[in-house]
């Protein structure tokens, strides 16, 4: 039976959405001025997760020209953002707190300004969550022990209380703030703050903040829960007593309590605790963080909360997210403290004693690379490591053996291929309908190239390597993954703040592409992070224009990253794949990539 065609078959088996937002944009009204929101700044300096680290603070203070070295201010009309954590830890979260609510004044009066954001260990603090308080942070209130407790316990306990000196100061301070363009929040923006303004989501929080603590200290006042309780049994007891149907201040508290428990400061998904901007995948990020952003007059957001693996401050999304938590707590991350500078339109970063440059860029995903190795470095490990063992894993139709490399010390795991059922196809002068069912182990490497011209970075790195005389690919093997089929089967549960949803998306666009016909329960890989995987494409890249049977039914969403991906297919950018592809091939890719663009 004859291929439906391209469109017919989308058409008929399911919905194609396209997200152009910049129409919308376009004519969406900026919203009116509000509480957050400020305007016609001149100097934005931003900083990280300070978490009691005094001294490095005040040294990047001093370095970046906003306090001398007395601690005063001397910033101007310079505009301070901490994006929060100023406490745990560290030892000095105290000092941090006393030096930035002087600052606040001090700017003030200069015609600057001093913002503090809340970030998730003020809230853990406020609540009575102390897990990560530092017996040196408890010892800056008070040289007494009691009770069992640490010297300076209830000293803090009652300066942070409500109605205490700090914690007064902290329920003052929001959780997301505008300055110009710019938004500013401790974790990030999830699809939880879809709709929201900037006002409701810092009411939402502060009035779900205060609920909370304020049922904490009635509750451990009504002897329910004690300064031994852990947050999550506080939690769990709260819960318990709401589904009871209790009258009283203590089942009324407990409900409150436990409603507001789900709201943005303690939900892995709310403000402070969001990590999906920093950690996912910047395509399956991009189309909700966008409409957040535009929702809020924003054009990017700066966030903390997630120490950066390489240490320093970044970009990523194409400028939508900027980190700037390197660990400042350099005993604790062993990381270094850093500034972001926002002046004129420009974006710079500052480490102290280093001349202020421009903003590195991430790529669309960080993964755990062995010994930090670019894709370049573990392509040649690959190619030249010497191979110590091989194993047959006796799964799959292609024979795949796991290779054991080794290199100067490094240590090194592989899948190598060699089937290949026809051979020299990629220079076949006249193409047949059965040459689109060959299983060839040099697809992998195509779809490995392929996916990195795109800037996908789905797909394990791989090579050309002969085992024994006999030539076939290598593809890094990735070490504590475990396939989709696993997970259904052992139940196991992903610890991920990345979609699922959004990175099959990712997904069933490429395999429509390059009209894979095998994508299976055993192909598709979480790595150590839970980030999908794509594996196994030695039976891709045929010349059909409809669709894979196993796509049938997919309901797929062509982003605008998606779109642009899909524009880099052409002939030009494809030239690196025809020592493997046929002409036909390549051709297929360039028609599908254009069918797929139409349907918008």
């Amino acid at each position: 039976m004859r291929p439906a065609s391209f469109h017919s078959m989308l058409a008929i088996k399911r919905t194609l959405v396209f997200c152009l937002l910049a129409i919308w944009l376009a004519g969406a009204a900026a919203p009116a001025a509000e509480p957050g929101r400020i305007e016609d700044v001149e100097r934005v300096v931003a900083v990280g997760d300070i978490h009691g680290a005094y001294d490095d603070l005040t040294r990047l203070l001093e370095d970046v020209g906003l306090i001398d070295a007395d601690g005063r201010w001397v910033g101007g009309a310079t505009h301070l953002v901490s994006i929060g954590d100023l406490l745990d830890r560290g030892d000095y979260g105290r000092q941090v707190m006393d030096l930035l609510m002087r600052l606040q004044q001090e700017a003030e009066a200069a015609g600057g300004a001093v913002h503090i954001l809340l970030g998730n260990h003020e809230v853990m603090n406020l609540v009575g969550d102390l897990r990560y308080v530092s017996e040196g942070d408890y010892a800056q209130f008070g040289d007494e022990a009691r009770d069992g407790f640490p010297p300076g316990f209830f000293e803090r306990r009652a300066a942070l209380a409500p109605d205490g000196h700090y914690g007064r100061w902290l329920f003052s301070l929001p959780f997301a703030l505008v300055i110009n363009d710019t938004l500013f929040v401790h974790g990030g923006l999830s699809a939880r703050v879809e709709g929201m303004s900037l006002g409701e989501i810092n009411r939402s929080a502060q009035r779900d903040l205060r609920t909370v603590t304020e049922g904490w200290h009635f509750l451990r006042e009504a002897g329910v829960v004690t300064d031994e309780t852990s947050f999550r049994e506080f939690r769990r007891q709260a819960r318990d007593i709401a589904a009871e149907d209790g009258e009283g201040p203590v089942a009324r508290t407990a409900r409150a309590v436990a409603g507001a428990l789900d709201g943005l400061p303690f939900h892995p998904d709310g403000v402070t605790w969001y990590r999906g901007n920093a950690l996912c995948h910047a395509w399956a990020e991009a189309p909700v963080l966008r409409g957040i952003l535009a929702g809020l007059g924003a054009q990017r957001v700066v966030i903390g909360h997630t120490v950066h693996e390489w240490r320093r401050l970044t970009s990523r999304l194409d400028g939508m997210v900027y980190r700037v938590d390197a660990g400042m707590n350099h005993a604790v991350y062993d990381g270094r403290a850093g500034a972001l500078e926002i002046a004129g339109g420009t974006l710079r970063v500052k480490y102290p004693g280093e001349e202020a440059q421009p903003v590195e860029a991430e790529p669309v995903r960080l993964w755990t690379r062995p010994y930090g190795m670019s894709d370049a470095e573990i392509e040649d490990f690959l190619r030249t490591a010497e191979i110590t063992q091989v194993e047959d894993l006796g799964v799959g139709v292609t024979r795949p053996r796991r290779l054991t490399l080794e290199h100067d010390g490094k240590v090194m795991r592989a899948v190598f291929k060699s089937m290949d059922t026809d051979p020299g196809l990629e220079s076949k002068r006249r193409w047949s309908r059965s040459d689109d069912r060959a299983d060839r182990h040099v697809y992998d490497l195509v779809a490995y190239k392929l996916d990195r011209l795109l800037g996908l970075n789905m797909v394990p790195v791989a090579v050309e390597r002969a085992l024994d005389g006999e030539k076939g690919t290598v593809q890094y093997w990735l070490e504590d993954s475990f396939t989709e089929g696993q997970r259904q089967n052992e139940e196991i549960s992903l610890d991920t703040y990345c979609s699922i949803r959004a990175q099959f998306n990712l997904m069933n666009i490429f395999d429509l592409l390059i009209f894979n016909v095998d994508r299976n329960l055993g192909n598709v890989l979480y790595d150590d992070r839970d980030q999908v995987w794509l594996i196994d494409h030695s039976r891709a890249f045929g010349t059909e224009r409809g669709i894979p049977a196993m796509l049938e039914d997919a309901s797929v969403q062509l982003t605008l990253d998606l779109d642009a991906m899909l524009a880099r297919v052409t002939e030009e950018r494809l030239e690196p794949l025809r020592p493997y592809l046929n002409r036909r091939q390549l051709a297929a890719l360039v028609s599908r990539a254009q069918a797929l663009r139409q349907l918008r």
